[in-house]
């Protein structure tokens, strides 16, 4: 069969993507089945005549044209052809999930033969999942071969070209920056080269710029080298989350367009001092930051709770002193400052800036490490609030309003708009459970994820970190080898009063004066801190000291006030510290109880142990000392046994007439450091004499209820007889109570007893 160089070379050209006119349909190829018919005639001079003869014909000839085939498949907007996913000038970027893409096509017959051409998407290069259906001019979805493909009819000769319609449609779930895309890829299956057929060998397949030559179909250019891709990008996030920084770029609020002016920032005080720092009554350091903004009611921190953005980290670190809106009721053995009670709310200013160059729809969220919703989290649209698994409670507000930020059309979660190049800025409200100040707390991190809308899932694009650090602490007896204290222990200390002032650690010695409690100052907190201590004893007399000490035995600093200070303590340290008091003499015997109070320097979180004892043991003698009248000897002149006698008595020898009254003055002193029970004094009368009289007193001062006892008898507020007869012996005590039981005498008191006997 003789080939159409004309339909050759036009092809070519297409298949080498060498067309730039609007697409046209082979014109000057006779269509397949015209028939062309020819006749011969013969002229000549008639020999008879010598005129012209009729001119002869021959019989007519006809001979039918054949199919040659050929088609393409071109943009109907005359873009260059013959390209793959890679390097297709169609592009289309910043594709949503589900987005439908539409794009139009020309079929053209550069053959001589009415075609029915069969597409097929090719997406070779594709991210899986998309749609493809191919359209007519109207519209019209096309009609489906029973093997899923496209039947497109295409005329020959000046209807050679249909217009078409690929569709493509994203999946749902399409992830961002993700590369979809297809190319119509049309081919013909032969019917045979007769006549009245399509021109291509039966069992053959005739594809996009392909051709028919010597019965075989010319495969060049290739099958899926003549294609006409559309590449999809879908869109790319371009999100930053940070802290709240000096002079962000374009601030906005949540509506994208309103102006926002985040909180300034300046120097804060933070505890960040290293944990064994020594004398840090102010255990903080400065910072730039800001303080939780706006202030509120439920901030634990008087003026707002300092906030410190570390913007390399990317996170912002909160650090709220304690409050005492639930103090314990429990004072007989020590307390913290606040029980478990009402919420504290930090608020935080955070940063979301859109580098992109479109505008951005973005949701907020607490995420977890994943970047979806944090696991065990709940949210309460018509509140706003996210309660997190460990009762924390998170709001984001309106940087102008305060108010809770909306969720959008088609969002989940509280929605911001993110122009392109602006920063959006936001609050994050956290409000923490108000557990107790002496359970352990770790930092409370919250991943502040910002999801775009214009992806297909909901995890977030970007994220930022606030962290809120909390204080905690407890104080009481030593427990080694367990951080934490508690106060209920109540250990005692025994002592002998002394005049030593030297401190010790030693806890076992009971014969000295120095009272030891070795106690437990924990930072139970997230933060560094410094402790002040003071400790008083009820009832010691003048001289009594209290020095808290080291391990060492060193004492701490102390404050303008005398109160000690610890080193900084690290966030989940403890440090062992010693009570150290020491007990005059002239204490009296008995318990004294110790109360011990530590105070955060930073948290203020105050702390009490109240029961530990010192035990004072009973320390003197009782002495006695007689002396005898004579009225003319000083006071002092003859002390017996540590008592001094009483002016014109004496210790020395006497004499007198008989008849006469001998008078003695028995006085009985308590050297104890403690009451001595059931004291009296005691005498017999004297041989060669008669008892007259007995008087009492107590320290000069006479006793009103007085007992005796003669005898063995019992005691009775009897006196005895004057005149009762030498040998007798006879007891004198004080009976305040009138239980006729001798009274005790007080420490450091005297009894003085006057007997009168008569010389016979």
């Amino acid at each position: 069969m003789k080939v159409n160089t004309k339909i050759l070379g036009l092809m070519a050209a297409l298949a080498a993507g060498a067309a730039s006119a609007a697409p046209t349909p082979n014109t000057t190829s006779t269509v397949a089945g015209t028939p062309i018919t020819n006749q011969a005639t013969a002229s000549f001079t008639d020999p008879g005549t010598g005129q012209p003869a009729p001119e002869v014909k021959s019989n007519t000839v006809t001979t039918t044209v054949l199919p040659l085939p050929g088609f393409d498949i071109v943009y109907d907007d005359n873009t260059a052809d013959g390209n793959t996913l890679a390097n297709t000038p169609k592009t289309v970027t910043g594709a949503t999930p589900g987005q439908v893409i539409k794009t139009d096509y020309d079929a053209v017959n550069n053959g001589n033969t009415p075609l029915t051409v069969s597409l097929r998407p090719n997406t070779t290069g594709s991210a899986s999942g998309l749609t493809v259906r191919y359209l007519d001019a109207s519209g019209n979805e096309l009609a489906k071969n029973s093997d899923g493909s496209y039947s497109l009819t295409l005329p020959a000769g000046n209807a050679g070209v249909v217009k078409f319609t690929q569709e493509i449609t994203l999946p749902a779930n399409a992830p961002a920056n993700t590369t979809y895309g297809a190319s119509p890829e049309g081919s013909v299956a032969g019917t045979g080269t007769g006549t009245g057929q399509n021109g291509i060998p039966t069992g053959s397949t005739l594809y996009e710029g392909q051709t028919v030559s010597n019965g075989a179909v010319v495969t060049t250019p290739a099958q899926g080298t003549d294609l006409q891709f559309v590449k999809v990008t879908t869109f790319q996030p371009a999100l930053t989350g940070t802290p709240n920084v000096p002079n962000p770029t374009n601030p906005v609020g949540p509506d994208g367009s309103t102006g926002a002016t985040p909180p300034a920032q300046g120097t804060v005080n933070v505890p960040t001092v290293p944990g064994g720092t020594p004398n840090q009554p102010t255990p903080t350091q400065p910072a730039t930051g800001y303080p939780s903004y706006p202030t509120n009611p439920a901030d634990p921190t008087s003026g707002g709770t300092p906030i410190v953005p570390d913007v390399q980290g990317n996170k912002q670190i909160a650090y709220p002193r304690a409050d005492s809106d639930n103090p314990s009721t429990s004072p007989a053995t020590g307390q913290t400052n606040d029980l478990p009670g009402t919420a504290d709310t930090i608020i935080f200013t955070n940063d979301l800036k859109n580098n992109g160059t479109a505008s951005d729809r973005v949701q907020l969220f607490p995420a977890g490490p994943d970047g979806k919703l944090l696991a065990g989290t709940t949210f309460d649209s018509s509140t706003g609030v996210f309660t997190l698994p460990d009762g924390t409670r998170v709001r984001f507000l309106g940087p102008n309003t305060n108010q809770p930020i909306p969720v959008g059309s088609g969002a989940t979660y509280p929605t911001v708009t993110a122009p392109a190049g602006g920063t959006v800025i936001y609050r994050a409200e956290v409000t923490l459970p108000d557990g107790s100040d002496a359970a352990r707390v770790d930092l409370l991190t919250i991943i502040v994820g910002a999801d775009s809308l214009n992806d297909a899932d909901i995890v977030a694009d970007a994220t930022t970190l606030d962290i809120v650090a909390q204080g905690a602490a407890q104080f009481g007896d030593n427990t080694d080898g367990v951080l934490g204290a508690v106060p209920t222990p109540a250990p005692q200390q025994t002592v002998v009063p002394g005049g030593n002032t030297a401190t010790s650690t030693d806890t076992a010695n009971s014969t000295d004066n120095v009272a030891v409690f070795p106690m437990d100052v924990a930072n139970m907190g997230a933060y560094n801190d410094s402790y002040t201590l003071s400790a008083t004893v009820a009832g010691l007399p003048a001289g009594a000291a209290v020095t808290y000490v080291d391990s060492s035995g060193v004492a701490l600093p102390t404050n303008g006030a005398g109160n000690f200070i610890t080193p900084v303590v690290a966030a989940g340290q403890e440090i062992k510290v010693y009570a150290v008091i020491t007990v005059p003499t002239g204490t009296a015997a008995g318990n004294y109880t110790v109360s011990q109070k530590a105070v955060g320097n930073y948290s203020t979180i105050t702390m009490t142990d109240l029961n530990d004892v010192i035990k004072v043991g009973a320390v003197g003698a009782v002495n006695v000392a007689k002396f005898v009248q004579d009225g003319k000897t000083a006071a002092g002149a003859t002390p017996q046994n540590g008592i001094n006698n009483p002016a014109n008595y004496t210790a020395n020898n006497t004499a007198a007439l008989p008849g006469a009254n001998i008078v003695y003055q028995i006085i009985g002193k308590n050297t104890y450091n403690a009451p001595v029970a059931g004291f009296a004094l005691n005498d017999t009368v004297p041989t060669n004499t008669t008892f007259q009289s007995a008087s009492l007193s107590i320290g000069g001062t006479a006793v009103t209820k007085v007992i005796y006892k003669i005898g063995n008898g019992t005691w009775s507020a009897t006196a005895p007889a004057a005149g009762t007869a030498a040998g007798t012996a006879i007891a004198v005590a004080a009976d305040a109570n009138g239980d006729n039981v001798p009274d005790a005498l007080p420490s450091g008191s005297t009894m003085e007893l006057t007997f009168t006997v008569k010389v016979n």
